[in-house]
């Protein structure tokens, strides 16, 4: 553990603003699996496939991406950092390694979603643990706005089937 903290510590001098591949090395992961986080302010996805399209009272949403079209297809055209992530990423259905996903929670705007580890449920099932940063204790608004947290996973087991996204108290299960 002590390790690890001075491992981050000198990545975050050596990679000053790269904010996304600092919470990734920190955060909990089993050794044969890859991630990389890209948090973003608001909601990228089109009308339907975001959190704003489920039902009152759910909060927490997650959607996966095994092939690069079916991921643009769901962006919208001004996601220009969104768009940018899935382009860098080596879909399984095109024949690499990784799958997408794409975790959604309506919070307050203050609220900033980071990966807070991941760890396996089941030989090809996961359990991804966000955190919200920004703001302490008990986070309640009356109007709260869509934050999003894009992540790449590539498993040398191959792509996972299931994964699980828990949001503070709340989960989104979905199959990949």
């Amino acid at each position: 553990m002590y390790r690890r903290g001075i491992v981050a510590g000198a990545l975050a001098l050596a990679t000053a603003g790269c904010v996304d591949r600092l919470h990734d090395v920190a955060a909990a992961t089993p050794a044969d699996l890859a991630v990389r986080s890209r948090y973003v302010d608001g909601n990228p996805l089109v009308d339907g496939r975001s959190v704003l399209a489920r039902p009152e009272g759910l909060s927490t949403h997650a959607t996966s991406f095994r092939s690069a079209a079916a991921a643009r297809g769901a962006l919208k055209a001004n996601a220009a950092a969104s768009r940018e992530f899935v382009g860098r990423t080596d879909f399984a259905d095109g024949g690499g390694d990784a799958v997408l996903v794409i975790a959604q929670r309506l919070t307050a705007p203050a609220v900033r979603l980071r990966l807070g580890g991941v760890s396996r449920i089941g030989d090809r099932s996961l359990r991804i643990a966000v955190d919200r940063g920004g703001v302490r204790g008990e986070i309640e608004t009356d109007d709260p706005v869509v934050k999003t947290l894009l992540l790449r996973l590539s498993d040398e087991r191959g792509p996972p089937e299931r994964v699980i996204v828990a949001v503070g108290g709340e989960r989104a299960g979905i199959t990949v």
